[in-house]
This record gives C-alpha cells, sequence and structure tokens, in this order.
C-alpha cells in the first residue's frame, strides 16, 4: 500500500512542503521556553510593555520554529534572528493564529483526544506572535541567551544507513523539486527483537524532508499477486546506475508493507514508542529505507547525502505493538469495481468501519488499546475523523483533522490510550474537494488518485 507520494514542488513563503509522518518545525522543551513570553522591557509607569521580538517572541521561535527555520534548515526563511524574522511578522502571525503553523493537524483542545509532545501553540503564544506583529514587529533588546536546538541520537541504538547518494529531482508537475527514493539496508537481526525508540540524522538536513522505515515480509504478495521481494527486485533494476529505486509510496509502488514503525521529520527529536510496548521485527523481515529529498534550493544541485537511522531493540516487551493501516476506499481496487469520488464537488465524503473483530482474536485477545494514530489522504482531502464505536452508544471522537495538508503528516501518540473491546469498530471518514477535477477520482498511490487511511497503532491485551 502506497502512502507517501510527491509533494507539491516549489515552497510556498510560510508553508514548505514536507511529508510528514511525523512532527517538524516544533520542539517539545528548550532553554528558551515559552514561558520566557512577556519578559518585555520595562514601559513608562502606566503604559503596557510593547511584545518585542527578543523579548517575546524569539523565545517561542527557538522553542518551536527554529529547528527547520534556521540557516541551512529545510524552511524557505530563517525565524532566529530578527532582521530574518521581521519581514514575515505578518505571515508568521497569519499562520499560527490559523493553526497551519507549527504543523499539528489533529484537533488536540481535549475535545477529540489529547496527544503526546503537541506541537500546537497554545492560545498565549499565538497572542504573542501576533501582538507583536500588530506593533509593527519592535525589535526589543537583543539577547545571546537563546540556544538552537541540537539534533537529538537515540543512545544504546542500532544506526543505519543509507548510501552515499546524491538525489535528482523528478521534474514534472508532481516533482518539480523531489526525490523519493528506497534502500534497502541489512537489519543484521539473527532472531525476533522489538523496536522501542528511533532517531534520525540527516547528513544535508536541508533537503531531507522526510525519512520512513517501512518493514516488508519479502514472501507476501503484492500487487498482482506479485511477492514483495520480486516487486522491489523489478523496481530496484530500473536505474541500475544509482542505489535504490523510486518509491513514490511506502516502499516502491505495489510493495505491500507490514508497517511503517519509523516515521521521522525534521524537528522530531528522539521518538520513543509508548512505554512498556514494542514492534516486532524478524531476522527475514526486509527493512527498507525511504528518504524524500528536496532540492527546492539550487545550491543543493549534486549535493551527495548520507542519512543515518539510529533504532533501539529490546529482546523482550510487556506488550507488542501492531501497525494497521486500514483503507478500504483503496482496498476497494481489488474488487474489480472501484470507489469513485465525484468530480467538481466541494465536499465528497467516504466513511467505513475497521472492526476490532477482525484483528484481536487472531492474537487471542477479546480486548487492548489504541495507542497512535496516522491520518492519511492525498491532495484533495480536506478533512479525516476517527470515530470509536462501541455497539449502539454514541460514537466517541478518537481524531478529527479539520485541516488536511498533504505535506505535513505525522503520527499522533495518546497521552491516555483508548480502550478497545472484540466488538468495538473504528468508523474513519474523510472529506474531499474534487473541484479541480473532471473525472471521477479513483483510489490509488498518486497524488491524482485518493485514499482514506487511518493508520492505527494498537496493543492487544494479555
Amino acid at each position: 500500500m502506497t502512502l507517501f507520494v510527491n509533494g507539491r514542488g516549489a515552497a510556498a513563503p510560510w508553508c514548505i512542503p514536507l511529508f510528514a509522518l511525523l512532527v517538524a518545525c516544533g520542539g517539545d522543551d528548550s532553554e528558551a521556553s515559552a514561558t520566557d513570553v512577556g519578559d518585555s522591557t520595562s514601559a513608562t509607569a502606566g503604559e503596557e510593555a510593547p511584545l518585542t521580538y527578543w523579548q517575546d517572541v524569539a523565545p517561542i521561535y527557538y522553542a518551536r520554529c527554529v529547528t527547520c527555520h534556521q540557516a541551512g534548515g529545510i524552511a524557505p526563511f530563517r525565524l532566529d534572528d530578527y532582521a530574518a524574522a521581521e519581514p514575515w511578522a505578518a505571515a508568521s502571525a497569519s499562520a499560527v493564529a490559523a493553526r497551519t503553523m507549527p504543523p499539528w493537524l489533529v484537533t488536540d483542545d481535549g475535545s477529540c483526544g489529547s496527544f503526546e509532545g503537541s506541537r500546537a501553540l497554545s492560545a498565549e503564544e499565538i497572542d504573542a506572535i501576533e501582538g507583536w506583529a500588530a506593533a509593527g514587529a519592535p525589535e526589543g533588546e537583543p539577547r545571546t541567551d537563546l540556544a538552537l536546538p541540537q539534533i537529538e541520537v537515540l543512545a544504546d541504538a542500532i544506526t543505519y544507513e543509507t548510501p552515499s547518494f546524491v538525489p535528482e529531482a523528478e521534474g514534472g508537475d508532481l516533482a518539480a523539486f523531489d526525490e523519493y527514493r528506497c534502500f534497502r539496508v541489512e537489519t543484521g537481526l539473527t532472531a525476533d527483537r522489538f523496536l522501542t525508540g528511533y532517531s534520525v540524522e540527516p547528513g544535508v538536513a536541508a533537503m531531507i524532508h522526510h525519512v520512513l522505515v517501512v518493514i516488508v515480509d519479502p514472501e507476501t504478495p503484492g500487487a498482482g499477486g506479485v511477492k514483495n521481494k520480486d516487486l522491489i527486485t523489478a523496481l530496484d533494476a530500473e536505474s541500475p546506475d544509482r542505489d535504490g529505486w523510486p518509491c513514490f509510496g511506502a516502499a516502491g509502488e505495489g510493495v505491500q508493507p507490514r508497517g511503517i514503525p519509523v516515521s521521522w521529520a525534521p524537528g522530531q527529536g528522539i521518538s520513543e514508542l509508548p512505554a512498556g510496548t514494542g514492534y516486532r521485527m524478524t531476522k527475514d523481515d526486509w527493512m527498507i529505507v525511504q528518504v524524500h529529498y528536496n532540492l527546492t534550493d539550487d545550491a543543493l544541485a549534486g549535493v551527495e547525502d548520507k542519512t543515518a537511522v539510529h533504532v533501539r531493540y529490546a529482546d523482550s516487551v510487556e506488550r507488542e505493538g501492531h501497525f494497521f493501516l486500514p483503507d478500504d476506499l483503496l482496498n476497494s481496487l481489488a474488487t474489480g469495481d472501484p470507489v469513485q469520488l465525484a468530480p467538481g464537488e466541494a465536499s465528497v465524503e467516504y466513511s467505513f468501519d475497521f472492526k476490532l473483530a477482525d484483528f484481536l482474536p487472531h492474537h487471542g485477545a477479546q480486548t487492548g488499546e489504541l495507542l497512535g494514530i496516522f491520518p492519511h489522504m492525498h491532495q484533495y482531502g480536506r478533512k479525516l475523523k476517527v470515530e470509536l464505536v462501541e455497539g449502539a452508544a454514541a460514537p466517541r471522537c478518537a481524531a478529527d483533522v479539520q485541516r488536511w495538508d498533504f505535506d505535513w503528516q505525522l503520527y499522533y501518540f495518546y497521552q491516555q490510550p483508548l480502550p478497545l473491546t472484540i466488538d468495538s469498530k473504528l468508523r474513519i471518514t474523510c472529506n474531499y474537494d474534487t473541484r479541480s477535477a473532471v473525472d471521477p477520482v479513483l483510489p490509488g498511490w498518486g497524488t491524482n488518485n485518493e485514499m482514506c487511511l487511518a493508520g492505527v497503532f494498537i496493543v492487544p491485551d494479555p
């Protein structure tokens, strides 16, 4: 099942194209924390101190944004310096007010699940950036105590590396500045182990827009009933003079992944699966590393990259988790009568149920927990909602994306897992805007096709 296809090409002024299975342009903690907001220089008695860049806004930017928005970062402009940030004050205020930046697509106000590591800005932080812009973006007193965030590397991990590789933009309308490339790396595993955490070190940070690790059972049939190993071999043979193969899908077109336990984008830092859980990998699994290279900057042409993925394993875990990729829209292709989304409509809806009865009994369980969720559509997508349905009870909101953005795709882990039973269903509803389509939109792997997927990380109870 192909998940990640081409981005939109050239970067817009504020929202740069990026995947993002994962968090970007943000961080959880920093010495320059948002608690510094409001520490403006003193004003005349009886007057409110003006909001300034250095005293009020820079601490927010350093804590939330400058992982991307710094010299050499993947963002198209800097926010770590007043002279660079001031021209973007109005655009910054608009983006944070609309909650398109920092990227955090799910509703996270407690009405529909609460998630770990939220990059969503607080109302106070948004007010500070808006107030600064409205005041004419004054500089304030320069300071030197704000530190740029450093790339975090997972300790006690095995390091896997991509080959030294010079990416080349695919070109065309869908990938004018981008190349998606997959590389198989040897795991070195001699027995089953459990992935419990990971981090990524991009070789050339300015060109790396996302990294996935896709686990493939080589013997599992993919498209057309052809085994995954044979599909990958054929894809690899298409460009014998270059390492890897093109993959506008998880591990390449038609390849059926078993799971995607590693999803990374700039700013993510170290990622940990929920405590006590792990994802099983066998010695026979193939590990495929997908890298999305973006070459919007002409200076990156001909530059060689070598990216490292650090994976921590455990010999055993308390609870084994499973990644699933339910998508009945895509699955309709196999019926010979695929679902067709009507063209020319501002709102087209598709919904289906993922039944836990089809999963839990196979693992000897009657109950379990939903620990994480990964919303995914393509470029017609507008909204995606996941509801937990228990019998005749009213559906409970599990995840809600009100402004889908194909370029920012993240895996969200719950602060409090949602309990599941054998009778539970996850109702997945996708909404599309097909006004730009002349013909019916079919399910598929390309950006001109659509998907309605909510990847889930589920842990069965013992």
